[in-house]
């Protein structure tokens, strides 16, 4: 595709690859960025700031003085230019702000507490929940440290599986770990889990593939191991205490066939079906995933947040009255008023049908706090930002949603792995280790989904839609800021911008 870059961008410096610019949103009074504000256009591209107020549009043909630039967000006035016009990557955003009571007494003087019970009635009327083409980016991220890894050794008969095995093995394993996958498609369905029909367009998967061959390494390591001393037909007693213990067949934990060694040609058969069903799966557990969000936010005609389901739990206090764009909002904040209550945040609420438009809460208490017998786990941070918005219709579509995830988990117990061997002559038990286990490990999830294009889809337009099988995405293994060039997602942030396989 030919690149076009006009002088204006070239003068002043913007980011600008052909047909793409990028922009920076602050607040002008507090120069603090604006994140998640809504981004449109008059050609059809639109999205979403990220966290630090960055975002980045893509076009398939020069820009034109036509072309124009929308930036909404609640509680500020709203910005409009043609983006040729625009001088500088920096745009401001002032604050817009309204006298509270003139416009409550304009509005039947309603509590806040009224307000969100008209927020929970006629949902069906409010959003649209039928079939639609929905034009989606992706990004889930991982991460995980481990703040203990060690393992005493007590007993055992692999002379192979000394201490000094063991702690060589744990000081391979990185002490801090991370990969992200993006994914661009169309997501054909309702808001259902079984009517959706996935096809992914483009996805890439950035993690240390270094670490991964790192990993495959001590797999072969451990199963080479394995496989010269352990006997055919053995089986595996596992226990751990008194309460836990389970039976492992010797093939479920020793592969046939090493990766090492030679691959002829049924090998390479066999690795053909192999990356065929991953591709498969990749393809899956997306279209999996995306169908339980969607049926995961409307239960029974009613939206499925715990603050709106449990609203007896929490206060509510009106905080403001503002607009988006031409839309009155009220702004209304919640806390917990029962101790069962785990949620405090903020709901805008459109005042004209009391639609809820955006809500973003985080915990104030662990949602899990799990401990028994040296086995432990805690969900310790969760916050979740969603909007809604009208897609040239006259109810309310998805637009934009991100959670994040953190949690603890611990296992302080003693480990036994016992071999048996019923058809070998003699004692049955062939080999035992022995040791206490102690893994402290810190992980953390982020998801980020956004919606640019919602379009109606009929029953037999979707029946026609043709199930894409699989999906092969790419790797990388370190960020590549090209990789997305003419496509208009929303921007990494600095730790993905910064990701980079560790080569030592």
């Amino acid at each position: 595709m030919k690149k076009y870059l006009h002088p204006l961008f070239c003068s002043i410096g913007l980011s600008v690859f052909g047909q793409e610019v990028s922009f920076t949103v602050l607040d002008s009074l507090t120069k603090e960025s604006i994140p998640f504000a809504t981004i449109s256009t008059n050609f059809k591209q639109n999205s979403i700031t990220n966290e630090e107020g960055v975002f980045r549009l893509s076009k398939d043909q020069a820009f034109t003085l036509e072309d124009s630039l929308f930036i909404s967000s609640i509680g500020f006035k709203s910005f409009a230019e043609a983006l040729l016009k625009i001088k500088d990557s920096v745009i401001y955003l002032p604050q817009k702000t309204i006298e509270l009571n003139n416009v409550i007494l304009s509005q039947n003087n309603l509590s806040a507490e009224e307000i969100i019970k008209r927020v929970r009635q006629n949902v069906d009327e409010k959003y649209d929940l039928s079939l639609t083409k929905k034009l989606f980016f992706m990004r889930e991220s991982f991460y995980q440290e481990w703040d203990q890894l060690q393992m005493n050794l007590k007993k055992s008969t692999i002379k192979e599986f000394n201490q000094s095995f063991w702690d060589s093995l744990f000081l391979t394993l990185p002490k801090k770990d991370s990969w992200h996958t993006e994914s661009l498609g169309e997501l054909n369905g309702d808001w259902s889990r079984k009517n959706q029909k996935l096809h992914l367009i483009r996805a890439v998967d950035l993690a240390d593939t270094l670490k991964e061959k790192g990993y495959d390494q001590i797999d072969k390591k451990l199963t080479s191991i394995l496989e010269k001393s352990v006997k055919e037909k053995s089986y595996f007693k596992i226990k751990s205490g008194l309460f836990f213990s389970t039976k492992l067949d010797r093939n479920e934990l020793i592969d046939q066939v090493l990766d090492s060694l030679p691959a002829d040609s049924s090998g390479l058969a066999k690795k053909a079906l192999e990356e065929e069903k991953l591709k498969g799966n990749f393809h899956k557990y997306r279209q999996r995933k995306l169908g339980n969000f969607f049926e995961g936010l409307v239960k029974k005609n009613k939206l499925n947040f715990n603050v709106l389901e449990k609203a007896s739990w929490y206060t509510f206090e009106i905080m403001n009255f503002t607009f988006i764009e031409d839309i009155a909002v009220y702004q209304i904040k919640f806390e917990p008023k029962s101790s069962k209550a785990k949620f405090k945040g903020t709901l805008y609420v459109d005042a004209d049908n009391y639609a809820l438009i955006q809500l973003n809460y985080e915990n104030v208490k662990p949602l899990k706090d799990f401990s028994l017998l040296g086995v432990s786990l805690k969900v310790y941070r969760s916050k979740i930002l969603l909007k809604f918005a009208k897609f040239n219709g006259t109810n309310y579509q998805l637009q934009f949603y991100e959670r994040e995830v953190n949690y603890k988990v611990g296992v302080e117990r003693p480990i036994k792995f016992l071999e048996k061997n019923k058809y070998v002559k003699g004692r049955r038990k062939q080999n035992e280790l022995n040791a206490d286990l102690n893994i402290k490990l810190d992980q953390g999830e982020k998801f980020t989904l956004i919606i640019f294009e919602n379009t109606p889809l009929t029953q037999e337009e979707f029946e026609q839609i043709k199930p894409q099988k699989g999906f092969k995405q790419d790797k990388l293994n370190a960020y590549d800021p090209n990789y997305w060039r003419d496509y208009t997602i929303v921007e990494p942030n600095e730790v993905i911008r910064s990701f980079k396989a560790n080569t030592n």
